[in-house]
């Protein structure tokens, strides 16, 4: 409904809104949401979920206005004062790892550990080792 040129949605229509654009980002809804919340909880400790997964959000929205699923790229075109959390290259790569596992997600919403992701980045940082 349209009232003094705002739209006026009602409950049913914000909660079908929300839902779409909820499983745009995580197919699978909350419970995937959730999961991805909380590993990065784990990996980012000190940080709100909901920033967490803005930031996320975010830098899946950057991937998609580019057209690229080039991380680093998308992370370059987020403006720096939008940015809801403190970032560096750990935090970047961090978040690199769970897009990853993201994109391969499936029904059972099986991710890797946040131990799992930070051995796997010590790894890589140490040529490999």
């Amino acid at each position: 409904m349209k009232f003094m040129g705002f739209t006026i949605e009602s409950r049913e229509e914000q909660r079908k809104r929300e839902e779409e654009a909820l499983h745009h980002y995580f197919r699978y809804g909350a419970k995937h949401r959730n999961k991805v919340g909380r590993l990065l909880e784990e990996l980012i400790p000190g940080e709100k979920r909901e920033h967490l997964i803005m930031y996320y959000l975010q830098i899946k929205d950057a991937m998609e206005k580019g057209g690229t699923q080039d991380f680093d790229e998308a992370v370059k075109r987020i403006n720096p004062k939008s940015r809801i959390i403190s970032v560096n290259k750990t935090i970047h790569q961090y978040y690199k790892a769970v897009m990853e596992a993201d994109a391969d997600i499936k029904e059972e919403l099986e991710l890797p550990t946040a131990e799992e992701i930070k051995k796997r980045e010590r790894g890589a940082e140490n040529g490999g080792y």
